[in-house]
């Protein structure tokens, strides 16, 4: 996510008596794309924030005539929506704390040196969570819709059998196709339905991979499994502007038109696209040569396919939502939290090693300052697809801060994780990433439960000390964390 292509949905007021630091951060938050407004006055502050509330309010703590508690009090009592960042000495930090649950996003240090940019990367972080619960919230509600929407052909479908005898058998057997749609437990399971539903007329679904713009056959139907095995299409560029409204009207590039003439004799091919949370997920491909009926069967059964594919496609999204990060695909810093948790338990019943191996991409911020927040998101992916090719099928990865990716490494002493580790650090300094061959390098910490710590959470914090250290000496290297001499493990771990 860019969240660059959404500032400007979000309203952000400054409110400071330092004129140069308010006119600073508005002129900053600007061309960061927000609907930004500097305060001075607290009267004016308090007219625009009736009139139109904005999303963040960022507040220097210098700027309050009465206490904190009462100006947070009072705007809540405006808008209880309001978001809160604190521009405040170091000194209050902890005063600040208190007001985690009072609609505090963050809090800033007022140090001058690049408060500005500091300013707008907080608000970027507020405004990119904020947006996901909106859309958290849009999925929610597009998936009861579509449960509506089911529900409803289902009913009717109920109901034309009872007033329709004469029709029962057709009725009662589209009941049985939508049963057998929302019995699918995967959308290629979902797929593979459809196509047997069609039986007798020849269709190749075509997987769209939109990263290299790609079109790859996976099911096909009146054709053998081994004829599809590799083949696909790969659109040039300017093929891609125009994907949609071809699709929509049934068509396909001329590229991927002609390989279909020429691989499966469609004359002419017609295309039946297929499309979850609005994202085109792929295409079904016949022949324009079919007969009127069969093409009437196909289409009236990929209206009702296609409805219970959006619906469960919602329903996975709305669960990864709650534990994936939406920028690497890892799991998110809560799922982290609750697996570390139940592995160590786990660890400690079995008396069996767990490791945790914290990962830093070097020149984090260098790269999103130079390059911008695209590039920095693109090799974060990258580096986080590495690290999940290299896992182990019972390995957790998640991405738990801005810079900070872990690996959960269940039955891996602290040397079978260093050696992982030093592995990943190789594998990643050797790697050209994105199309212009670019080169990083990582930092990773590690730490081992039970012969490092004694905990979770002290896993987790040792994890991100031997990390922190290794970062601070430069970088590209890793550090196994040192329990301190006053540790006793709660067993032993077998020398390897």
């Amino acid at each position: 996510m860019n969240i660059r292509d959404h500032s400007s949905q979000f309203t952000i007021y400054v409110f400071t008596t330092d004129v140069d630091q308010g006119a600073s951060a508005k002129v900053y938050l600007s061309q960061a794309g927000y609907d930004a407004f500097f305060f001075q006055d607290p009267e004016a502050l308090e007219t625009r924030l009736k009139e139109n509330p904005p999303h963040i309010l960022v507040f220097s703590t210098a700027a309050l005539g009465g206490s904190l508690s009462d100006f947070v009090t009072h705007v809540q009592g405006i808008n209880d929506e309001i978001r809160f960042i604190a521009i405040s000495a170091i000194g209050q930090f902890d005063i600040l704390a208190q007001y985690n649950n009072f609609g505090f996003v963050d809090v800033i240090a007022d140090e001058p040196a690049a408060l500005e940019s500091r300013i707008v990367w907080s608000v970027d972080r507020a405004c990119e969570k904020l947006y996901l619960t909106y859309q958290n919230e849009q999925l929610f509600d597009d998936l009861q819709s579509s449960k509506q929407q089911v529900e409803e052909v289902h009913k009717a479908a109920v109901t034309s059998m009872k007033n329709q005898p004469e029709v029962e058998k057709d009725n009662a057997a589209f009941s049985t196709k939508l049963g057998q749609y929302r019995s699918a437990q995967s959308k290629e399971d979902m797929i593979q339905k459809f196509l047997n539903n069609i039986s007798g007329t020849m269709c190749v679904f075509f997987k769209y991979l939109p990263s290299v713009r790609s079109f790859v056959a996976t099911h096909a139907n009146g054709i053998p499994a081994s004829d599809i095995q590799g083949v696909g299409c790969q659109l040039e560029q300017p093929d891609t502007k125009e994907l949609g409204t071809q699709l929509a009207m049934g068509l396909l590039p001329a590229r991927f038109n002609g390989m279909l003439v020429e691989a499966f004799h469609f004359n002419p091919p017609k295309a039946l696209p297929l499309y979850a949370v609005q994202n085109l997920e792929g295409v079904f491909v016949y022949s324009g040569s079919l007969e009127k009926s069969e093409t009437m069967h196909l289409t009236e059964e990929f209206s009702l396919f296609s409805l219970c594919y959006s619906h469960l496609a919602l329903e996975r999204k709305v669960d990864s939502l709650e534990v994936q990060d939406f920028v690497t695909e890892l799991h998110n810093r809560n799922y982290y939290v609750k697996i570390l948790a139940d592995e160590v338990s786990r660890a400690r019943r079995l008396k069996q090693p767990v490791s945790v191996v914290k990962v830093a991409m070097d020149d984090f911020y260098e790269i999103e300052s130079s390059l911008g927040e695209a590039v920095r998101d693109e090799l974060l992916k990258s580096v986080a697809t590495v690290i999940a090719k290299t896992s182990r099928s019972n390995d957790q990865s998640c991405r738990t801060a801005a810079n900070e990716m872990a690996m959960i490494l269940p039955h891996c002493s602290k040397k079978g994780a260093a050696l992982r580790a030093e592995r990943l650090r190789r594998i990643i300094e050797g790697t050209s990433f994105m199309e212009n061959g670019m080169k990083v390098s990582i930092s990773l910490g590690i730490s081992e439960y039970p012969s490092l710590c004694d905990s979770a959470k002290s896993l987790d914090e040792s994890a991100s000390k031997a990390l922190s250290h290794i970062v601070d000496k430069g970088g590209n290297k890793i550090c196994l964390y040192k329990a301190p001499e006053t540790h006793r493990p709660d067993f032993e771990v077998p020398a390897e």
